[in-house]
């Protein structure tokens, strides 16, 4: 079933949270929705629920995204599959998981494997540098492999996934995360677990409690969470931490 959103008016909602919790109105962020298309999260992607969740994100772009707009990346396994789609926007964000991912975009029905795609999220904010493809020339005499990167931007990353880390990259991850804390990145990474099944994320929550610029949301009933009312759901995902990072 559709839902009937208001967007202007979840956007108020957001920034009154806001204004409770302290976080000053002139207080910006990019954000980032990475969204897991592993096998296991076809279905919720396929009838559109995750879809639905997009948009009820998208006030938080509307609020503390400068221009408004979200960059949304998807990523299954490994670091092909990392893939930056586009930007979502209260215009286009209806269906958009529907109409821009299922079947389209690299890694689709994959493994799961997060630091490939946090690597590219910390590159798009500029806290990483680019990496350049180059060719056989260029490897051969040992010509710089990084392009200049963005300017740095303090920045947020929404990770939606429905399962755990596959084991072998979980020591990577880590390294990913603990670099970018010590060169003090300006990142906040809210991590979403989001399964009814029994899945425990043992790795996210480790995740949130090692590192400061980190949280966690573990979502037992997506449908459900997607259709909470803005109060609601801006009391789940403003998290403590997430607050301090804001009013910092």
């Amino acid at each position: 079933m559709a839902l009937q959103l208001d967007l202007t008016k979840s956007a108020q909602s957001l920034r009154l949270s806001l204004d409770k919790a302290g976080v000053a109105a002139n207080i910006k962020a990019e954000l980032i929705f990475d969204i897991d298309v592993s096998g296991s999260f076809e279905h919720e992607h396929e009838e559109g629920t995750t879809s639905q969740l997009v948009s009820r994100l998208v006030p938080y772009g509307m609020v503390l995204d400068p221009d408004g707009q979200v960059d949304l990346f998807t990523f299954s396994d490994g670091p092909r599959n990392a893939h930056h789609v586009g930007t979502v926007t209260p215009e286009t964000s209806d269906d958009y998981i529907v109409r821009n991912v299922i079947d389209q975009v690299p890694g689709w029905n994959g493994g799961t494997t997060y630091s490939y795609v946090l690597e590219r999220n910390l590159q798009h904010f500029g806290w990483l540098p680019l990496e350049q493809s180059g060719g056989f020339f260029s490897r051969f005499f040992g010509a710089a492999r990084e392009t200049a990167s963005p300017v740095k931007k303090r920045s947020i990353v929404i990770f939606i996934t429905d399962g755990e880390n596959d084991p072998s990259d979980n020591a990577r991850t880590m390294q990913v995360l603990e670099a970018s804390q010590n060169r003090g990145d300006q990142v906040y990474f809210l991590f979403m677990g989001a399964c009814d099944k029994t899945v425990e994320f043992t790795f996210l929550t480790t995740i949130a409690a090692r590192f400061r610029n980190t949280g966690v949301v573990i979502v037992r009933d997506l449908e459900g969470f997607v259709a909470l009312s803005d109060e609601e759901m801006n009391t789940r995902l403003l998290v403590p931490e997430l607050l301090d990072w804001l009013r910092g």
